[in-house]
């Protein structure tokens, strides 16, 4: 009995059933590849939005930082600049004593304490160091010293003083 044409028809029939799995195989590995690529772009995109979101996050906290920062500096230099005013305007105040006009002016200052404190008030004319004048009766009191003024000015500029700074 010959069996060739059985093995060559069984041989032809597994060749066609290995070629149909392969191609099965091959058309599913297709289909996964196609599918993870599809989910890796969405995850990347997903990553790309998240890190963005994650990096605007960071460069709004790193903006106010940064901007109360510049504030803090700002406000340190100005409170640094109205110091050097008040120091300076506290030593140029004190020459006014070298003035020929300053016993006219100790004048015009005791007056307006007893204007403001009664007849009977203490009046410290050019007290040392301070010049001008202090006043006292009773619990209260005027101070009229040359600092003292100064310092009044410079606080009497209020916005004027800020508008330097722009």
């Amino acid at each position: 009995m010959n069996l060739e044409p059985l093995r060559v028809a069984l041989q032809a029939e597994t060749a066609a059933e290995v070629h149909e799995r392969l191609a099965a195989v091959e058309a599913e590995c297709r289909r996964t590849l196609a599918e993870a690529e599809v989910r890796a772009h969405e995850l990347a995109q997903e990553g790309r939005r998240e890190g963005e979101g994650a990096a605007a996050k960071e460069a709004v906290r790193r903006r106010a930082t940064a901007t109360r920062r510049a504030r803090e500096i700002r406000l340190r230099a100005q409170s640094r600049q109205i110091e050097e005013l008040q120091l300076r305007s506290r030593e140029a105040v004190l020459h006014l004593r070298e003035d020929g006009r300053y016993p006219e002016l100790l004048d015009h200052l005791a007056r307006a304490v007893r204007e403001q404190l009664g007849p009977d008030a203490e009046v410290e004319v050019d007290p040392q160091g301070l010049g001008g004048v202090i006043g006292r009766e009773g619990k209260a009191s005027v101070d009229y010293t040359l600092p003292a003024l100064a310092g009044r000015a410079i606080a009497s500029l209020g916005d004027e003083l800020e508008s330097l700074w722009g």
